[in-house]
């Protein structure tokens, strides 16, 4: 069997579904989180640093970019799905560069897709400047009937 492949295209309603289901996210509820943009196997939200999520020196805090991060790669793979989100993180890597002190830009692609698992990076920016990098691999679970 052939590995699964991105769409040539998303469906329409696909990136409001996205920003309807992190409006009201528990962890990230108060985040100032924006799912900016939806493409076959690519993702960009947004974060817009508060008391919330950053610490005592205004920098947010790694942990909320790893979660960005997390997020914005898992938005990237559910394009594959049509939203539909049958898999799950296993591993995830993230390597700080410069301090995040503004508003952050993910931006998650698939790298691969096989039938069992995927891996994909998210470039995080503030100001145009990549302030850290993430790699993830999510596992697939396989649904009856899903041969994409």
């Amino acid at each position: 069997m052939a590995p699964p492949r991105l769409p040539k295209d998303i469906p329409p309603d696909l990136l409001e579904q996205a920003r309807a289901r992190f409006r009201e996210f528990p962890l990230t509820r108060d985040w100032r989180l924006t799912v900016d943009r939806l493409g076959p196997g690519q993702a960009v939200m947004g974060l817009e640093p508060s008391v919330i999520t950053s610490g005592s020196a205004g920098v947010v805090t790694g942990g909320v970019l790893a979660t960005l991060a997390d997020l914005a790669c898992a938005l990237a793979l559910c394009t594959r799905f049509d939203g539909r989100m049958p898999f799950a993180t296993s591993d995830l890597h993230i390597r700080y560069l410069e301090p995040a002190t503004s508003r952050v830009a993910a931006e998650a692609s698939v790298l691969r897709a096989g039938l069992h698992s995927a891996v994909l990076e998210c470039r995080m920016r503030c100001d145009g400047r990549i302030v850290a990098l993430c790699t993830a691999h999510f596992t697939l679970k396989r649904e009856p009937g899903d041969d994409k």
